[in-house]
């Protein structure tokens, strides 16, 4: 019994490392895409630079796994995971602040996965998980209320964003139902997006990479290729796998405070009151929802 202690104590401690690196890692992207947007990268070429660079890079992996890769299910996450879900977060990013993202992508993110868990995975949470999230959302509707009234053009990135977690969710619990393995999933992910977006992406070539400068798509790749890709999707994969959608889901409303500290400085972005009030919310609900206990998930197979 003291050996099997120890053991889960490891596997916890081992879950909880990877949950922060994709934490950090995260939050780097936030950053990193809103710089590219900034620097007039447009959607369909942040699109191709992020699955085409990982396409390229990785296309010896997928070419050995290509019969985990082209089942249904599969594609199934790749589409939801990496096209829906990459398409809405760019298109957020063309509209709206850094602070924004960084408020509501994972702030949101533990909230779709929680209910989403609970109906498609068979996820029971405890009350403090359920009262975390009612504080988060009390957060978001103070931040996207705000964006509505002040008659900015924020709300279409907002929208987007929103609809952005909407997917991730999705993905975070097919991810666990289905038990794809991190790594295939992520070369799923890979694949599936580059082959239908990029037949698309060729009808837009005479405006490619229009005005932006070659350090700017280097950095573009490379982040979000081998980091936002390659690492992130991985190590969140396995921390989905050992602490549970619900958990990680609720860890990652830690990127509001990272993000935020540094879009400010970074793009001159202003601090509101409903973002202050979101980043207060998010904060005590991710103290609630994942420092305090949450039941062990019970899986439908």
């Amino acid at each position: 019994m003291k050996d099997q202690s120890s053991l889960d104590v490891k596997v916890m401690i081992k879950g909880y490392a990877l949950a922060l690196i994709a934490i950090m890692v995260w939050t780097g992207f936030i950053l990193i895409s809103r710089a590219g947007a900034l620097a007039s990268l447009s959607l369909p070429d942040m699109m191709i630079v992020r699955f085409g660079t990982a396409f390229v890079l990785f296309f010896p992996f997928i070419w050995i796994h290509r019969k985990v890769i082209f089942q249904w299910r599969m594609i199934a996450v790749g589409a939801i995971g990496g096209l829906a879900y990459s398409l809405s977060v760019f298109n957020g990013f063309q509209y709206a602040p850094a602070t924004h993202a960084a408020l509501l992508l994972p702030g949101l993110m533990p909230i779709m996965i929680a209910v989403l868990a609970y109906f498609l995975a068979g996820e029971r949470h405890s009350r403090f998980a359920w009262m975390g999230i009612g504080i988060s959302s009390l957060g978001i509707l103070a931040l996207l209320l705000e964006t509505l009234l002040s008659g900015v053009s924020y709300w279409l990135g907002d929208i987007s964003f929103v609809v952005a977690c909407l997917f991730w969710g999705i993905f975070t619990v097919l991810l666990r139902r289905w038990k794809f393995a991190p790594w295939h999933a992520t070369l799923g992910v890979i694949t599936v997006t580059t082959l239908l977006y990029t037949p698309y992406y060729f009808t837009q070539m005479s405006n490619a990479f229009h005005g932006v400068s070659y350090s700017m798509i280097g950095l573009q790749a490379f982040y979000q290729a081998v980091m936002a890709i390659a690492v992130q999707f991985v190590c969140y994969g396995k921390a989905v796998h050992i602490l549970g959608a619900t958990k990680m889901g609720a860890l990652m409303a830690i990127v509001p405070l990272l993000a935020s500290m540094f879009a400010v400085p970074l793009f001159g972005e202003q601090i509101t009151v409903g973002l202050i009030i979101a980043l207060v919310c998010i904060s005590v609900g991710t103290i609630v929802g994942s420092v305090l206990p949450i039941k062990r998930p019970l899986l439908k197979i």
